[in-house]
């Protein structure tokens, strides 16, 4: 698979707080959003694969377990929101 953080990929993502995690999700989905708005769809399409990438990062993590269901919903909701809009 191939990973734009790739150096976060390797369980480094773990060692973030949760507060942390969805902050950095957070800045790549609003560069997704205003690159769109923008209309240049090639860097919102990249800007939300990476956001995306982090938050499925999130998703796996375990001390987020409590928090799956909400996380599954925001994923399904940005992709319904970027891919289907």
């Amino acid at each position: 698979m191939n990973y734009y953080h790739k150096n976060l990929s390797n369980g480094k993502w773990n060692d973030f707080s949760f507060s942390e995690q969805m902050a950095n999700v957070g800045s790549e989905i609003s560069r997704a959003l205003n690159w769109k708005n923008k209309s240049n769809l090639d860097y919102s399409k990249k800007a939300f694969e990476r956001g995306l990438e982090l938050l499925d990062f999130t998703i796996s993590d375990l001390k987020n377990k409590n928090k799956l269901k909400e996380l599954s919903r925001l994923r399904e909701v940005l992709a319904d929101y970027f891919y289907f809009d």
